[in-house]
């Protein structure tokens, strides 16, 4: 699918912070369990799952067990597929000389606690503190046992027995106390470790902890807590988004969420946001346009007054620049997710299910996935490859996004570049005019503050033509005077306007 717009009065070039973030780096995977339990408040017992507890999903089941030395082998590749893919070959984890230890595939260190010592319950004032020690203990123990290398600049990942506390469920939690997905920053280890780690020679700066898993379909709770719905399996997710989340963390990609109050900044449009679980989890959606461009990894075209675009599906610099003024732009992108010819997993469930008859089911997304997708498995059962991580968004079109460089300049250090949703510095123009990522939902039977289909600019949008009636199957129009509009931040009219935005099935743009 191409894309051609019309865009008039271009103003002058600026060009955008920028990072390095490219090469490879060094991943060693530390697998730690915990002292046995059956505490309520946490998943499992405190070890990896080697053997099957509950087999919900058969053949449909993601990140099978067992979770051996070999699993996260596959898991390290699946990212490493994933960076490689959206940063166009420009970064990824050089998987050679990355490691896991223990070296024996059923093997793990054990803490000395057990998992709700790490993340105790209605206890916040303590997350941060338990969260470093458990790190700190974990590094520390693979160095005591094994004399672990660990080199300055490795990126040190703690993978935990058990599930992340990473998901919002459609009800009450039952267990609160597994431990949250983190990033440990060299703030963190300053202010309860004094700084670093030291390790033989080497300082451990920051790292990451993980969970094994954040499939719950795969502990005997699942029955209990998925009782009442007809598709457990769609409650499914796969491990691959929350680590390129992490990971984008401790490379440097800033996240585009309110990280005090957790509300939304650019929703599923991006990994650095509840982009990284699109799909199941298993097709982390890139990171948005001008994260790309920070990190090195896209340069956009500027583009000239009163002249047509065409704008290609999203590859490497097909990226489009509209400047405001001398620290505002626009970038605009043209994502699909179609896994054939104007086809895509949402709408092959939704013709599956019309074509059910009597019978009415509605195929859950990783059946599809799956069965009809061009993904690469390996023999651990991961799902390793995806042809394109923008199959998981819920629509085909255009994203335009409003830069504000002197809010990411103000932000950038503190992880507050969306940290005030009335001035973000990465902020989504939705197509549906509500602009409500991030706010309270009013909704009662949907909810759009993640993000959804009515965000995107496409012609034939419905949420776009409930907005403008009088303009039922004619093309989108985003000006001075739509809603949203091309207005600058502090409020001063552009006069710029991307006009004859097409439908997707055409393939291109007017």
């Amino acid at each position: 699918m191409k894309s051609l717009l019309s865009l008039f009065i271009v103003l002058i070039i600026c060009y955008p912070l920028s990072a390095d973030i490219t090469g490879d780096i060094t991943v060693k995977v530390i697998r730690v369990s915990f002292q046995n339990d059956d505490i309520e408040g946490t998943t499992g017992n405190g070890d990896f799952l080697y053997l099957t507890e509950l087999d919900m999903c058969t053949e449909y089941t993601i990140d099978p067990l067992p979770h051996d030395k070999s699993y996260f082998e596959s898991q390290l590749m699946a990212v490493n597929n994933y960076f490689r893919a959206v940063s166009y070959g420009k970064f990824g984890i050089d998987l050679e000389n990355s490691m896991i230890f223990p070296a024996n595939e059923e093997t793990s260190y054990h803490l000395e606690n057990t998992m709700d010592y790490y993340h105790p319950y209605a206890e916040d004032d303590l997350h941060e503190q338990r969260l470093t020690e458990l790190f700190k203990e974990a590094v520390e123990l693979a160095y005591t046992e094994d004399g672990i290398g660990i080199a300055d600049d490795d990126l040190i990942v703690i993978v935990h027995a058990g599930i992340g506390q990473d998901f919002s469920l459609p009800f009450l939690d039952p267990t609160p106390e597994d431990i949250p997905s983190t990033y440990v920053d060299a703030e963190m280890l300053q202010t309860y470790n004094n700084g670093p780690i030291t390790i033989g020679n080497s300082t451990v700066e920051h790292g990451i902890i993980l969970p094994e898993t954040q499939n719950h379909l795969l502990y005997d709770i699942a029955e209990s807590m998925f009782s009442t719905s007809s598709t457990p399996c769609e409650y499914q997710f796969g491990l691959t988004g929350t680590f390129a989340l992490m990971i984008g963390f401790a490379v440097g990609l800033p996240p585009l969420w309110d990280t005090e109050s957790g509300q939304s900044g650019i929703g599923i449009f991006g990994l650095m946001d509840q982009g990284s679980n699109n799909g199941r989890g298993l097709i982390p959606s890139p990171p948005d346009a001008w994260t790309r461009t920070y990190a090195g990894w896209e340069e956009p075209t500027v583009v000239k007054p009163g002249i047509n675009v065409q704008l290609a599906n999203r590859s490497e610099d097909n990226l489009i620049k509209l400047d405001i003024n001398s620290d505002e732009y626009f970038l605009i992108e043209n994502r699909t997710n179609w896994f054939r010819d104007s086809v895509s997993i949402d709408s092959s469930r939704y013709l599956m299910y019309e074509q059910s008859g009597n019978e009415q089911r509605y195929p859950p997304f990783v059946e599809v996935l799956f069965d009809s997708v061009e993904i690469e498995k390996d023999d651990n059962g991961v799902v390793i490859s995806i042809p394109n991580y923008d199959l998981g968004l819920p629509a085909s079109g255009l994203l335009i996004w409003h830069i504000d460089e002197d809010r990411i300049n103000n932000g950038i250090t503190n992880y507050t570049i969306n940290g005030n949703r009335e001035k973000r510095g990465v902020d989504l123009e939705e197509a549906d005019g509500a602009q409500d990522i991030g706010y309270p939902n009013i909704f009662l039977f949907a909810d759009p503050t993640g993000g959804y289909f009515g965000d995107m600019w496409f012609q034939g949008n419905p949420e776009y033509e409930a907005l403008y009636p009088d303009q039922e199957g004619q093309p989108l129009e985003f000006g001075p005077f739509t809603h949203p509009n091309t207005k600058s931040n502090d409020g001063a009219t552009t006069y710029l306007s991307i006009n004859n935005i097409g439908l997707p099935i055409q393939c291109h743009f007017l």
